[in-house]
């Protein structure tokens, strides 16, 4: 399993001054989850964002019927924050939860908003953060409303080619809107014409 140590990450994405980074590590918590743990859960507000320097985690949402709906997977390196309540103040609407072992940095937004003001570098940081978190959303909506099933599930490797090794199949269903039958059916067919293809190679 790979590790994204937040202190590395911070060294080669945003020069910090030791003043800055006491401040801000000062106000950090690092937690580990195991797997099946909720890192939040719906209804709760949530005034951190997360780093993930080992594991992987899921967010989504359960419906009135008792549905699931994956919103997004995230794995070690990556930042994951909860908009409602981090923007907005609000409970959650969603689940976080571990799905592996997994160690997480958490972020005091007070001090992140903090850093933001006082430093144009930390400031293009968390606008460059949140852009990618607009553009993929906007992306995933784009997939969800034009492409097939198939067409999503081989976006969906693409992007991410470690995650479908790592979780169980109903979740990556879930994430691409489909059922878990529906989704055997596609990497059947998919390693069916591979087959054919090499053979005829």
């Amino acid at each position: 399993m790979n590790e994204f140590i937040f202190d590395d990450y911070l060294r080669s994405n945003v020069l910090l001054d030791a003043e800055q980074r006491d401040i801000l590590f000062r106000h950090s918590l690092v937690r580990e989850f195991r797997r099946g743990e909720f890192l939040l859960r719906e209804g709760e507000t949530c005034a951190h964002r997360f780093f993930i320097e080992r594991g992987a985690v899921r967010e989504y949402s359960i419906d009135p019927k008792g549905r699931e709906h994956l919103l997004l997977f995230a794995v070690e390196g990556w930042f994951l924050m909860n908009v409602e309540g981090v923007f907005f103040g609000k409970p959650s609407s969603y689940f976080i939860q571990a799905i592996e072992a997994t160690r997480i940095v958490l972020l005091d937004e007070r001090q992140v908003c903090r850093l933001t003001r006082e430093d144009k570098v930390f400031e293009e940081l968390n606008r460059n953060l949140l852009y990618e978190h607009i553009r993929m959303l906007q992306a995933r909506i784009t997939l969800l409303q034009a492409a097939s099933a198939e067409e999503r599930y081989l976006d969906f490797v693409q992007a991410f080619p470690e995650i479908p090794l790592r979780v169980p199949q109903a979740m990556i269903a879930s994430y691409l809107g489909i059922t878990p039958e529906s989704l055997s059916r596609i990497r059947s067919d998919l390693a069916r014409r591979n087959a054919c293809t090499r053979r005829s190679s």
